[in-house]
C-alpha cells in the first residue's frame, strides 16, 4: 500500500538522523555524549550529573567553541563534584601597583568554597572553584563616570573582548581586579542577579588595591551575586543582625564573627555565606532574653544591629544566642519594636540559608545554551540595589566599629556572654 510504503520510509528516515547522531559529531560540537537508547537522547545530550551548569561531558572531555579547545578536565573539572571557573584579569596602577590578587588571596577564595556544606555525586561536600589568573588588562583610572552604569558596563565589555577568549564564556564567570568605577571609591559591582561579569575595585581604597582580607571578602560577596544571592537573603535589605553572611556589609570585608574572632584576625573561612537557618526577626515584637534563637545553635556567632539614640549607632551582640537588648535602653525585655536594621521602617527581616540557594548556571548564561541567555541578560538595567555597594568610607567606619565593640577574646574556645557595651 503506498501509505505503508510512506511510513516504512519516514521510520528509515527517523532512524537513519538517529544514527547519524550515535555515528557523527560535527565539527565544533565534541558536546555529544553516546546515546544507547531513542528516547533517552533529548536528557543525555547535556547530562549534568552535579548541577554546577557544566554538562558531564564537558567535564570529562573538554569542549570546542570556534576551533578553540576548552580543556575544563586539565583544569580541575570533575562531573561528580560541583566546579566554579572564573578568569581573572586585572590592572595595573600608573605607580606599579598591581591590583591582582596575591596568591594567598586566590588559595583562601578556594578554601572556603571547598568548605562549603553542598553535597556531591561523589559522596564529599564542597565546591571546587577554579579562579584563573589571565592577563593585564588596560588601565583605566575609573570605568564610567559617576552615575552612568551603562558606560561602566561597555567600557568592561571593551577590556572583555580585548583580553578575554570568547570560547571560555560557555563555562567560565568573568571578572577584573580594576581601580574604581564611576569615580568613586564602591569596593566592587556584579552585573546582575545572577551574572556572568563582576569588577572588584578597592584601588582607591585606604590599602591601594585593598588589603589582602578586602579582596578576599569582596571577590567572594561580588561573585555570591553572580550566584543569585542578595544583601539581605530573602530580599535586598542589607545590615539584617540575622543574616550571617558575607553578603551583608556588615561582614563583607571582616568576616564573620565566630568563636570570639573576626575573619580577618587570621580566619579565612569565617568568610562565608550564611550556612544555617536564622529565625525571623519581627521589628515591631522583639524578644530581647531570646536574642537569635528559634532556628539553628547561633550560641558560636555574634552579630551587629542597629539601634537610634538621636542618631542611628551600630552596636554588637557576641552571644547571637543569647539575649540582646535591641532598643539599647540598659532592660532585656519581652516584646520592644525597634528598627534593627536601621532601614527606616520596621518590618520582619527574614534571611537565608545562602549555600542551598547558589544559582550556578545564572540562569543558563552558564552551559552550553549560553550565549543567547547572555544576550538576553544585556538588555536589562543593572538593579538599582547593586548601584550603591560598600565604599571605602563606610568600611572603615565599620572597620573602626568592629574595633571598638568586640571585646577581646578570653580564649580560642571561649565567648564573651551576652550584649556587648559600647564605648
Amino acid at each position: 500500500m503506498p501509505g505503508s510504503r510512506f511510513a516504512l520510509r519516514h521510520v528509515i528516515s527517523v532512524c537513519g538522523l538517529f544514527m547519524a547522531l550515535l555515528l557523527h559529531t560535527p565539527a565544533g560540537s565534541q558536546d555529544l555524549e553516546p546515546m544507547l537508547l531513542v528516547p533517552a537522547i533529548a536528557g543525555s545530550l547535556y547530562r549534568d550529573s552535579d548541577g554546577d551548569g557544566l554538562p558531564d561531558v564537558w567535564e570529562r572531555q573538554g569542549y570546542t567553541e570556534n576551533g578553540v579547545f576548552v580543556d575544563l578536565p586539565t583544569m580541575g573539572a570533575d562531573p561528580q563534584h560541583k566546579d566554579l571557573f572564573v578568569w581573572m584579569d586585572y590592572m595595573v596602577r600608573p605607580d606599579s601597583v598591581s591590583l591582582a590578587p596575591s596568591q594567598t588571596v586566590i588559595d583562601r577564595i578556594k578554601a572556603v568554597f571547598a568548605n562549603a556544606p553542598v553535597q556531591n555525586p561523589d559522596g564529599t561536600t564542597g565546591i571546587n572553584i577554579h579562579p584563573v589568573l589571565g592577563s593585564q588588562v588596560t588601565y583605566v583610572e575609573t570605568l564610567g563616570e559617576a552615575g552612568d552604569y551603562t558606560k561602566v558596563w561597555l567600557q568592561f565589555d571593551s577590556l572583555k573582548n580585548d583580553f578575554f577568549n570568547p570560547a571560555y564564556a560557555k563555562a567560565f564567570r568573568y571578572m577584573i581586579w580594576a581601580n574604581s568605577y564611576n569615580q568613586g571609591t564602591s569596593s566592587g559591582l556584579a552585573r546582575d542577579i545572577p551574572a556572568v561579569n563582576f569588577l572588584v575595585t578597592l584601588g582607591e581604597w585606604g590599602a591601594p588595591g585593598g588589603t589582602d582580607w578586602e579582596k578576599q571578602g569582596t571577590f567572594i560577596h561580588e561573585l555570591g551575586h553572580c550566584l543569585g544571592l542578595t544583601h539581605g537573603g530573602t530580599d535586598h535589605d542589607n545590615y539584617k543582625p540575622n543574616y550571617l553572611s558575607i553578603m551583608s556589609y556588615f561582614f563583607q570585608t571582616s568576616g564573620l564573627y565566630i568563636d570570639g574572632h573576626w575573619g580577618d584576625a587570621g580566619y579565612p573561612l569565617h568568610f562565608d555565606y550564611q550556612r544555617m537557618n536564622t529565625p525571623s526577626l519581627d521589628e515591631n515584637h522583639l524578644n530581647e532574653s531570646l536574642g537569635m534563637t528559634g532556628a539553628a545553635d547561633l550560641s558560636h556567632y555574634g552579630s551587629l544591629y542597629y539601634y537610634f539614640d538621636s542618631t542611628w549607632k551600630e552596636a554588637f551582640a557576641a552571644n547571637a544566642a543569647g539575649q540582646i537588648d535591641w532598643n539599647k535602653n540598659g532592660v532585656i525585655e519581652a516584646d520592644v519594636a525597634a528598627d534593627i536594621n536601621a532601614s527606616g521602617g520596621r518590618s520582619v527581616l527574614s534571611a537565608q540559608n545562602n549555600w542551598p540557594n547558589i544559582n550556578y548556571d545564572a540562569d543558563g548564561q552558564i552551559g552550553p545554551n549560553s550565549a543567547a541567555a547572555v544576550t538576553k541578560a544585556r538588555r536589562k538595567a543593572i538593579p538599582d540595589e547593586l548601584r550603591h555597594e560598600l565604599d571605602n568610607e563606610t568600611n572603615e567606619r565599620l572597620k573602626r566599629l568592629r574595633q571598638e565593640l568586640t571585646p577581646p577574646p578570653s580564649g580560642a574556645d571561649s565567648l564573651p556572654a551576652g550584649d556587648a557595651t559600647t564605648r
